[in-house]
């Protein structure tokens, strides 16, 4: 399951993953990552994957790497507040690639993550 919050005030794009998220839960997510990306001028996300256990199915992870890729590059600052260790190696790996600036947090550091979120945000 995903939950989106938007905190236009803070130019935040707040995701939540739990579960296993299915194509159409990504399906669902793909209209407001485009109109938060498009909207704000410096756009900045939270991803908080607090029990999440990954995908459904194949088409499902597929539909990840294509959000991914057709994203990649629209937000300045990206958090990723989780609670597995292969969360944080993930964040690690991408971070070099792209030209986002990432951070990876602890579930229970979740507010560190919003503080770094909002550092030298315009």
């Amino acid at each position: 399951m995903i939950e989106v919050n938007a905190h236009t005030n803070d130019d935040i794009l707040a995701i939540k993953a739990s579960g296993k998220l299915s194509k159409e839960d990504l399906d669902d997510l793909e209209p407001a990552l485009n109109k938060f990306a498009t909207a704000s001028d410096d756009p900045h996300l939270i991803m908080i994957l607090e029990d999440f256990g990954g995908w459904q199915d194949t088409a499902a992870f597929w539909k990840d790497l294509q959000l991914d890729a057709e994203y990649i590059g629209y937000f300045d600052r990206i958090a990723v507040v989780g609670d597995k260790k292969w969360q944080e190696w993930g964040t690690k790996l991408v971070d070099p690639i792209t030209k986002e600036e990432m951070q990876f947090f602890p579930i229970d550091q979740a507010e560190s993550a919003w503080e770094w979120l909002k550092q030298n945000h315009n």
